[in-house]
């Protein structure tokens, strides 16, 4: 059976002094409360979960200022959830920058390849020098809400601070969390085509690159 809730109920449920196992109830009689009561009690076994590489996704998109873009995925490499007093204390993600993969439609193998060549040099994320980027989940703060993971992105190890929306669940006793993450690619020192090194790119018009460089992440971690 698979729990769903976002850190928002979670937050609540933990002010409430309410964040326990749920009551038992007679689920053909009232399956609403039920999924309901469970929504609002579930908590997490506390302890060190460890990130499962293989069951994780992480999907790329970067943007052109003509609206057109390119798609991929990228593979986690490691990383651990820590969960204190039935909520999430801390997290890290270490994402493998060699295996990153083009997606696009429409796209042959080679033209692929020397997108990801390109990406991969010191054009954009070095990836020889920096072979890791990392987020660093530090706390959960709940804002008009909605629930936001906040700490770092480490990329090309430069640190940015960063939030983004995330959502958790729980299924046979793994914690599976998704969430949307944005980060700025110039703030790393990602500069080919960007408009934020005017010295050093003048006049690029059409051929800009976007700076924001969106992730669909997906983690499944087991204790």
């Amino acid at each position: 059976m698979k729990n769903t809730f976002t850190w928002a109920a979670c937050a609540a449920a933990i002010a409430l002094a309410s964040c326990g196992a749920p009551a038992e109830t007679n689920s053909e009689t009232a399956p609403a409360k039920q999924e309901a009561k469970t929504a609002e009690a579930a908590s997490f076994i506390g302890g060190t979960y460890t990130i499962d590489p293989a069951a994780s996704t992480v999907n790329w998109k970067g943007t052109k200022i003509t609206t057109d873009s390119h798609v991929g995925t990228i593979n986690v490499h490691k990383g651990t959830i820590d969960v204190l007093d039935n909520a999430v204390a801390k997290a890290f993600v270490a994402i493998d920058m060699n295996s990153m993969v083009c997606t696009d439609e429409g796209m042959d193998d080679d033209t692929k390849a020397n997108l990801i060549g390109h990406l991969s040099s010191d054009d954009f994320f070095g990836v020889q020098q920096f072979p890791y980027s990392r987020l660093d989940i530090e706390g959960i703060k709940v804002k008009e809400g909605e629930a936001l993971a906040y700490g770092q992105i480490v990329i090309r190890e430069i640190a940015q601070p960063i939030n983004f929306p995330v959502t958790i669940s729980e299924e046979d006793g793994n914690i599976v969390v998704d969430a949307s993450v944005t980060f700025d690619r110039s703030k790393h020192d990602v500069k080919f085509r960007s408009g934020a090194f005017p010295d050093l790119f003048p006049d690029l018009g059409d051929k800009l690159i976007n700076d924001d460089i969106e992730l669909d992440v997906h983690i499944v971690a087991t204790l």
